[in-house]
């Protein structure tokens, strides 16, 4: 390794951000990325340790740990520090298809488990792969792959976010014709309409497709199977099928009042309003100087947060059914942290209000509204007992709202989607073998294992068509 002791001589850094008084103006990438040398220092904090939990990608008391995808992160960090910057991104393309996606919005479980961490601050993991990635197509070392052998199969994957595309990219190198079908106007599923702007901006995912294309996968967008292509035809057409739709049932907020408008999921809320941001017009949902709150407390809301302060909402409230973290870590290492953290979306919406707008064992108890339009919702305390969360009483109170965001998770596939496919489920799930429905139809990413993380969606669209492969061989 080229400096065993880099970790004893630099602090770990984080990237500088534009204040929140500013970046709120627009919906802009905040981060202010390091020049190389303190990128070189950054990397050379990797501890060259015996065990490397951070590319482990394995489960220690039923928890997963480390990269998913096994990222070779010690040989990558030691490449960049020595500055052979072409080298590690070799290195790193051998096992992440997409280091610019997690490289802007994975949440790095492999600093929660690296070494580093036990006694002290991890290695900027997550910041030394972006910062490659980024090098490396501004030098070109990035091309298309043209000269693929093609073996006269096709295959169709239904849905473009994280593990479609993955998985397209696979078959693809191995020789099959892919072509990936979107029902929405733009490829890139949840990356494109699910996370806002200023956590991924949308030139790096069209920059990614447009490789892809070099390479032969065809992309078919306003397109939704079932409905605008019978999947008969789709059966017909290709000799592998690939469904990676995400999750498209919403958990629903259950009490009087919930249809009123003004009620609005987050998967609604964040889709239109990049695509408004995108298509250059007027939002679809305009908060200027309206009253926000928030029901939720995942990366998610933070991001309706983020998102709500860009529109220059009066108040924002978020609302968190569970108990307040820790301020100080509660599980061992390597575990990924328990402790409360205030990501960007929470502390812009905090600068805002003049304090922390997060308040915890709460959830909605009913919605008020006047004519079927939002006026205010009643909130009551909760707590969890007995495997459940029960009401504690005296404790409602009312709030004035004008919008209220939905941050619930989601539940699976909905019923009508999984009917439009030919395909039936067992509680929101698909029987599968491994990732098999049949002998022609695989799922992967979210849609198989419910909602995950973008890494994981990724790692699962790899192994599904891995398995498709072997299938061939």
């Amino acid at each position: 390794m080229g400096k065993p002791t880099g970790f004893m001589e630099f602090e770990r850094l984080d990237k500088k951000e534009i204040e929140p008084k500013e970046r709120i103006k627009n919906f802009n990438d905040f981060h202010i990325p390091f020049d190389i040398e303190t990128q070189m220092q950054q990397a050379s904090r990797c501890m060259n340790c015996g065990i490397p939990f951070c590319q482990s990608a394995m489960a220690i008391n039923n928890r997963k740990v480390g990269c998913p995808l096994s990222n070779l992160i010690p040989e990558t960090n030691d490449l960049i520090y020595l500055g052979l910057f072409e080298e590690a991104y070799k290195r790193l393309e051998k096992t992440a298809p997409f280091p610019e996606f997690t490289g802007n919005v994975c949440p790095a479980l492999c600093e929660a488990c690296c070494t580093c961490s036990i006694k002290g601050n991890a290695v900027g993991v997550k910041a030394n792969e972006l910062f490659l990635i980024e090098e490396s197509f501004k030098n070109g070392w990035i091309k298309p792959n043209t000269n693929i052998k093609r073996n006269g199969k096709k295959a169709a994957v239904i849905g473009s976010g994280p593990s479609g595309l993955s998985c397209a990219k696979r078959l693809n190198y191995a020789g099959f014709d892919v072509t990936v079908y979107e029902k929405n106007d733009r490829i890139g599923g949840l990356l494109m309409y699910g996370i806002p702007n200023m956590k991924i901006e949308k030139h790096i995912i069209d920059r990614r497709v447009n490789l892809l294309k070099e390479e032969g996968i065809k992309f078919v967008t306003n397109t939704k199977i079932g409905t605008d292509v019978p999947m008969d035809e789709i059966l017909e057409s290709y000799d592998e099928v690939v469904f990676a739709c995400g999750t498209s049932k919403a958990r629903p907020l259950v009490c009087n009042g919930s249809d009123s408008k003004g009620v609005v999921y987050a998967v609604d809320f964040l889709k239109e309003t990049t695509k408004n941001l995108l298509d250059k017009k007027d939002f679809t949902y305009n908060l200027k100087d309206k009253k926000v709150i928030i029901l939720g407390g995942g990366d998610t809301a933070n991001d309706c947060c983020g998102t709500a302060a860009r529109g220059g909402a009066s108040s924002i409230i978020e609302i968190e059914i569970t108990d307040e973290p820790p301020k100080e870590n509660t599980v061992p290492w390597p575990n990924y942290p328990n402790k409360k953290k205030t990501d960007y979306g929470v502390s812009e919406a905090n600068y805002l209000m003049g304090r922390d707008i997060r308040i915890y064992n709460t959830t909605i108890d009913e919605v008020v509204s006047e004519k079927g339009i939002i006026k205010g919702v009643y909130i009551k305390k909760v707590k969890f007992e007995k495997g459940k969360f029960v009401d504690i009483p005296n404790t409602r109170e009312y709030l004035d709202c004008d919008y209220l965001i939905i941050c619930m998770g989601f539940l699976g596939t909905s019923e009508e989607d999984a009917t439009s496919y030919n395909m039936t489920m067992n509680r929101n799930r698909f029987n599968l073998n491994n990732f098999r429905y049949n002998e022609k139809i695989s799922v992967c990413g979210d849609m198989k294992n419910g909602q995950s993380l973008v890494v994981v969606a990724i790692k699962d669209g790899l192994d599904c068509a891995n398995e498709i492969i072997r299938k061939y061989k």
